[in-house]
């Protein structure tokens, strides 16, 4: 099964009912997926999960992000309490069947290293029985004498791989590398091919800057099918101009994927 969908909730004005910023009343009548990206920045409370799953329909899916802390962006003395309060946070959508995966994004410095290598061995630990998905921002995890066990590290352990397309820039890139490691789940996640992407400094909203055009959607398309999952997720996170959630259902028209549970719509307004 192939499903669809994009970062954050807000930031999509061709869906929202006010033609501003969408919520998830408005995107749950579109898409059946969301990535979650917010928890990056920090963790939020049960009781503001609970209010966004009231806004879904039951069968609605959620990729959480972990926080900035559990991916080694920024440092702390208190690592196993931040993995515990995340665990506590994700629970109401464990109870119902509703956690798809929780993203782990590393940063374009966690590179290979046997420090890193052994990082990676922890996250099953202080995520026990969650589906994780793994995402690497080095190119050092899928040069040549390095690829081959990356892959085997992600399937002994059970982790999801996130395949990225990215600018592929100067400074360095990760390639996109359409292969699965979880027999269950295999995320593609698209940030847009903005060169702007490898330059130091520039904005989120310039890096994810681009619309895909149709010969570059089919390619994806190619992509997934090929991908050997029971389950592959698109999420479109090229919405630096807001060009996410038109790229994402021009992908879904593409493919004549029908998503069965969604919202009702009640206005078509693509």
């Amino acid at each position: 099964m192939i499903s669809v969908g994009l970062t954050s909730v807000a930031d999509h004005p061709s869906i929202a009912a006010n033609g501003k910023r969408s919520s998830f009343a408005d995107y749950a009548q579109y898409f059946p997926v969301i990535e979650l990206d917010t928890t990056f920045y920090g963790l939020k409370t049960v009781e503001q999960i609970r209010r966004w799953q009231a806004q879904v329909p039951a069968s609605f899916q959620f990729i959480v992000k972990a926080s900035k802390l559990m991916t080694k962006h920024e440092a702390t003395q208190d690592l196993v309490a931040e993995f515990s309060r995340f665990n506590d946070m994700v629970a109401p959508l464990v109870a119902t069947h509703q956690l798809q995966a929780v993203l782990c994004q590393f940063p374009p410095y966690f590179g290979v290293t046997a420090e890193n290598v052994r990082y990676l061995q922890n996250l099953n630990q202080w995520l026990p029985d969650l589906p994780i998905a793994v995402e690497f921002r080095h190119a050092s995890w899928y040069l040549p004498a390095y690829r081959d066990a990356t892959i085997s590290l992600l399937q002994a352990a059970g982790d999801i791989h996130v395949v990225v397309d990215e600018a592929q820039t100067v400074g360095g890139s990760v390639p996109l590398v359409p292969i699965a490691t979880n027999p269950d789940l295999t995320i593609l996640r698209l940030h847009g091919r903005n060169q702007a992407w490898g330059q130091s400094g520039a904005k989120t909203t310039e890096r994810t800057n681009y619309r895909y055009s149709q010969a570059e959607l089919q390619q994806f398309a190619t992509t997934v099918h090929h991908l050997k999952s029971k389950n592959v997720t698109v999420i479109f996170n090229n919405n630096g101009g807001h060009d996410a959630a038109a790229n994402a259902q021009a992908f879904i028209d593409m493919l004549g994927l029908d998503f069965p549970g969604l919202a009702p719509r009640q206005l078509d307004l693509f």
